[in-house]
């Protein structure tokens, strides 16, 4: 079971015996940490799940994404008080566009029934597509910062970030899903700080992220 967002159990990194400490001491020393990487993820499942059954597929990637976080710890550590801390779910916070052309940050709990998930998120868009102002007051780092660039397949993103506690949070991005050879694909940019987080990790984040989205059958 997952606790809520603000209400996720963390417990500091011991780094007396922690594997990594030598990696997070290099690269939390560096000017600028972060890394980032683009791929195309195949969703045909999900895509054909979604449009069969009148499910948002907008919704179903941030669920699957959060889904494949969730199950990775270096996608679940932070950096506090210049130490590492391990929260025991994250959340999205992500952005959802109005008519008059600006933008509001949502913010959902992670839920492992996605119809559950499903249901809060649409309530949480119509919510801020009718209100002004980002709306994020979130005050913890159990998060992943979410964008959308509709209409565009991109190959690579950037992503603003903050060299504060908040530098430590991920942010992924996703495009505008295209077929190609008879299979969905979407492209998904993530930013991570590799203070905390390794290839091996980013590697695993992908392909699990692919086999969630097509076991939706």
């Amino acid at each position: 079971m997952y606790a809520p967002a603000g209400k996720s159990m963390k417990q500091p990194i011991d780094l007396k015996t922690w594997n990594r400490r030598e990696h997070f001491e290099y690269f939390f020393k560096q000017d600028v940490p972060f890394w980032s990487v683009t791929a195309n993820v195949e969703c045909t499942g999900i895509y054909r799940w979604c449009k069969e059954h009148g499910r948002s597929f907008a919704v179903a990637y941030h669920w699957a994404s959060l889904k494949a976080a969730n199950g990775i710890e270096a996608m679940r550590m932070r950096i506090e008080n210049d130490h590492p801390v391990l929260f025991d779910a994250v959340h999205a916070s992500t952005t959802v566009a109005r008519p008059d052309g600006t933008f509001g940050f949502s913010f959902n709990n992670f839920d492992p029934n996605f119809e559950a998930f499903h249901e809060s998120m649409l309530k949480d868009i119509k919510r801020i597509e009718g209100e002004s102002g980002l709306k994020y007051m979130h005050p913890e780092a159990d998060v992943i910062f979410y964008t959308v660039l509709r209409k565009v397949r991109f190959t690579s993103a950037e992503h603003s970030f903050s060299l504060g506690s908040q530098g430590a949070i991920p942010c992924f991005a996703f495009g505008e899903a295209f077929e190609e050879n008879g299979k969905m694909l979407l492209p998904h940019s993530i930013r991570v700080n590799h203070a905390l987080v390794d290839g091996q990790h980013v590697s695993r984040y992908y392909e699990q992220l692919e086999q969630i989205m097509n076991a939706f059958r």
